[in-house]
């Protein structure tokens, strides 16, 4: 299916169709009139068929959290404008207050205020923060099969089988994952504007070590900056690309082949040698020396004190993190585009098991993944204001741009109906789908692992890899004495018990392809 290319229209399946369908990037035409709305109940069953009658919607409020660059202080102006626009050209009366920590903060907060049973409409979740498989094996999250199947039928369509899938869990959907780059590559981001200053020849960079003398020039010219970001939530670590078989935190890994072997990834060697390389660099001065407790990444960056760093990469990863950080980069490919279940559980929102308005909140979310006009109020703020137009798609900042800039058309949700920014080629979503298709899909792409077997060995391990590892990762450890001590904590805490029902899984899931 072609990712960009049609005409989308607003509609809300069989309990409430939208009164406007849009032909354009900004311009409602009016379409058939809206179905009954959904009862009070919050049942998620599908109805064979809508109502006859129509039926006002009563007025209701959604929150939705979500992480990114904290809350932007024009963030109540764009939400006025948002809810405007919903109440002239929609029938779904509802309103919008949107809340953003920042990366530091965002899966403390939310997981507190889940654990708690705080009431909340909407919330971003992946197998990175706010954990998609923990929070959905608590019953943290809303089942959506049914939701989707009657109020989100245009972001089914446009997701497609094949991605849904991967992120279903015992075959439920508890989130929606964001229609963006469906493969991974990791690489390097690195500060054009300093490359150019110093006349950096980068062209022969294949492997993080390669960057070893550009380091030593930021060292020695650059006394204010990083030369390379070493964070445990932004690990260096994540260029070996593993197929991690729970999540970040936890032992067990496969290699994409034929063999499916789970193994404990910080026992390979490619892995001692990563640690090794960090520790030599930490010695040298090129890592922040507290790296190890740093969890919010974004705020050095942000202050423009970091060269490099390790992101997840895809086409335009550069433009974008420009446009972000109004910083200039320049992007390196160190591996080859991967499709796993990283990416279709990488960055999705959920509907909160505490929401008073399940349905509500899934018919936002289908206005949002179809409605030019909502999505880039979201993304970009208000026209004229935070950005003006230099072509129908394309947009340039204005000097009120950082008062609203999130940056995360990534994460929201459709990234293919965002404007393209004054950085981007025009070609971008061609860029997209070629890349797409350049994906070399994981062996294990579509497994899911179940933790419940092993949900207390689980949680000892994490409790040592949170002891451990992020010192290994940013090179602030001896590999040489860390990692032993780490093994045979891990060992002791059940990590042979995990590794074990991982490859029982594994195994059944392989068999039954």
């Amino acid at each position: 299916m072609k990712l960009l290319k049609k005409t989308l229209t607003v509609f809300v399946g069989t309990a409430c169709v939208l009164s406007m369908a849009l032909t354009g990037c900004n311009k409602p035409a009016s379409t058939d009139p809206a179905s009954p709305s959904p009862s009070a109940s919050t049942s998620t069953e599908a109805s064979d068929t809508p109502a006859a009658t129509e039926e006002a919607l009563a007025p209701v409020e959604l929150t939705w959290y979500f992480v990114g660059n904290q809350q932007q202080e024009d963030t109540a102006l764009v939400e006025a404008e948002v809810n405007k626009y919903i109440a002239e050209n929609t029938k779904l009366n509802c309103t919008i207050k949107l809340q953003c920590y920042d990366w530091g903060t965002y899966n403390d907060r939310i997981t507190q205020m889940i654990a708690a049973g705080e009431t909340f409409d909407i919330c971003f979740t992946a197998n990175w923060s706010n954990n998609y498989y923990t929070q959905s094996a608590k019953g943290a999250f809303v089942p959506l099969n049914d939701l989707m199947d009657k109020y989100a039928p245009k972001t089914k369509e446009i997701l497609g089988e094949d991605f849904l899938s991967g992120s279903r869990i015992n075959g439920v959907n508890y989130a929606i994952p964001a229609n963006k780059e469906k493969a991974h590559s990791w690489g390097l981001l690195v500060r054009k504007d300093i490359v150019e200053k110093y006349n950096m020849d980068l062209s022969g960079v294949k492997t993080l070590a390669d960057m070893e003398p550009f380091f030593q020039i930021i060292k020695e010219k650059e006394p204010n900056m990083y030369a390379l970001e070493g964070t445990p939530n932004e690990s260096a670590m994540r260029i070996l690309d593993f197929d991690i078989v729970n999540n970040d935190t936890t032992p067990g890994a496969v290699y994409n082949d034929d063999n499916s072997k789970v193994f404990d990834q910080l026992e390979q060697p490619e892995t001692l040698e990563h640690f090794k390389l960090m520790n030599s660099f930490m010695q040298k001065g090129y890592i922040r020396e507290d790296a190890a407790s740093v969890t919010d990444y974004n705020a050095d960056q942000k202050a423009g004190k970091i060269f490099c760093a390790v992101r997840s990469l895809k086409p335009t990863k550069a433009e974008e993190e420009s446009n972000s950080q109004q910083q200039s980069y320049m992007q390196i490919e160190l591996t080859s585009p991967i499709i796993s279940n990283r990416e279709t559980t990488g960055s999705m929102q959920a509907i909160s098991a505490t929401s008073k308005n399940p349905e509500r909140a899934m018919m936002f979310l289908e206005l949002f993944n179809t409605d030019p006009v909502v999505n880039n109020l979201i993304n970009f703020g208000i026209e004229g204001t935070h950005y003006t137009k230099i072509s129908d798609n394309q947009i340039k900042g204005t000097e009120n741009q950082a008062k609203y800039n999130p940056g995360l058309g990534w994460a929201f949700g459709n990234q293919l109906i965002n404007y393209l920014t004054e950085l981007d080629p025009t070609d971008k979503w061609d860029q997209f789908e070629a890349f797409n298709a350049a994906g070399v899909k994981t062996q294990s792409l579509g497994f899911v692992f179940d933790p419940a077997p092993v949900t207390t060995q689980i949680a000892q391990c994490t409790n040592v890899w949170n002891e451990f590892v992020p010192g290994l990762q940013v090179g602030s450890s001896n590999p040489d004495e860390a990692l032993p001590k780490a093994v045979e904590a891990f060992n002791a805490a059940g990590m042979q018990d995990i590794l074990a029902e991982m490859q029982k899984q594994m195994d059944a899931f392989n068999a039954a392809k």
